[in-house]
């Protein structure tokens, strides 16, 4: 019999696994066949930019599908193969890695060096972009009158007010010069210019995703977001024998209130004796105060833990909340998974848990107590899954 923490976990990479690019492209392209035919069929040279977390597995996955002839993929650091990153090249594909979420000097000499490239293409091309999470800061290229200084403390103080992404690529967009659809208005006017993007975006804006350097201008479709995996996820839980809830698929609250929400589903949960799964997927928001080192999805956790001394629960539970892109925050920690002792044993541990909140400093707590989980790249980015296990309730 498994275990919650299997449980748990394989709930969570079944979401992973059902948005992935891979998994994701068989089912876009058995129900866009014309458009399949039309990118196929064409005679002109095919160029792919590969922007984002998810920018090499997107990447490949097309290159199964169709013929490439150059291509370039700018994506996080530490999310390229070691053996790849050495060489900077895979066959036609140049591999570039850059700064996430703040951009570096890497963001400004890669992203210029892709530009340069995109210049070059003419109505013999067509240009394919694959988009993904984190493009906002990996791509970037300063609109006249800002330097890379200027972006990067925009950037930092964005980040630190806790603002939804719509708030911060809104601010973005100011200082740059190939976000908002600018890219296109530098390329060659008769060039077709394709856009296929994995959202990490409540509602999908196109304008949104990676700040939208093709938008508006080229030809855009969403190949997968978070409902994807929250029906993969669901369906997975149920072959547990886990009655299942899903509360969102576009949640945007602070990590205080997401954690105060589950625990509000414990509660509502006491009248029912049967395993439960609560499934929520969005972007949490979470302010940054002090210096501590953390995440968005760890701070939730650590909620929830402390949160969860405040009332009687009377079965065995397990609450996880991650990113999809296995990076939470400024860590490599993915997120973090706490239950009934987790607070227990950060205070026989010494720590000051209220405390460490209070700087925003979650990280070095749950890894002391086993409470992180780490992935590594997972090579998609559909933002935050959080699951709430409760066990089957003794009569």
């Amino acid at each position: 019999m498994n275990s919650l923490r299997d449980d748990i976990e394989g709930l969570f990479w079944e979401g992973v696994r059902a948005a992935t690019p891979k998994f994701l492209s068989l089912d876009f392209w058995n129900k866009h066949s014309k458009l399949n035919e039309e990118i196929r069929n064409s005679r002109k040279k095919t160029y792919v930019f590969a922007l984002g977390k998810a920018a090499y597995e997107m990447a490949l996955s097309f290159q199964e599908t169709f013929p490439v002839d150059s291509g370039f993929i700018l994506t996080k650091y530490e999310y390229l193969p070691n053996e790849i990153k050495s060489k900077g090249q895979l066959g036609v594909w140049k591999c570039r890695e850059a700064a996430h979420p703040v951009p570096d000097i890497n963001t400004e000499l890669y992203s210029k060096e892709v530009f340069t490239e995109l210049q070059d293409l003419d109505e013999s091309h067509q240009l394919i972009i694959l988009l993904s999470g984190g493009g906002s800061s990996l791509f970037e290229i300063p609109e006249d009158g800002f330097d890379l200084y200027d972006i990067i403390q925009m950037n930092e103080n964005l980040l630190k007010k806790g603002l939804s992404i719509h708030e911060i690529n809104a601010e973005r967009k100011k200082y740059s010069a190939v976000k908002a659809g600018k890219l296109l208005k530098h390329l060659n006017p008769n060039l077709k210019v394709y856009t296929f993007a994995i959202s990490d975006v409540l509602g999908d804006d196109p304008a949104v995703i990676a700040s939208g350097p093709t938008y508006p201008g080229s030809e855009y479709y969403v190949m997968g977001n978070l409902s994807v995996s929250l029906a993969a996820m669901k369906k997975k839980a149920v072959s547990l024998g886990y009655e299942v809830k899903i509360l969102s698929d576009s949640w945007d609250l602070t990590s205080e209130e997401t954690a105060k929400s589950m625990l509000v589903e414990v509660v509502l949960a006491k009248g029912n004796q049967h395993k439960q799964a609560i499934l929520l997927g969005g972007e949490l928001v979470c302010p940054v105060y002090g210096n501590g080192k953390g995440g968005r999805n760890q701070e939730t956790a650590l909620r929830m833990a402390i949160l969860s001394e405040s009332i009687e629960i009377d079965r065995d539970w397990l609450f996880l909340s991650s990113g999809t892109d296995g990076t939470d925050g400024p860590t490599d920690a993915a997120g973090g998974i706490v239950g009934p002792e987790t607070l227990k044993q950060m205070r026989r541990n010494g720590w000051d848990v209220e405390k460490e909140l209070n700087v925003s400093n979650s990280y070095p707590i749950l890894k002391d107590t086993n409470s992180l989980l780490f992935t590594g790249a997972t090579g998609t980015n559909v933002n935050d899954l959080l699951v709430l296990l409760l066990a089957e309730r003794n009569l």
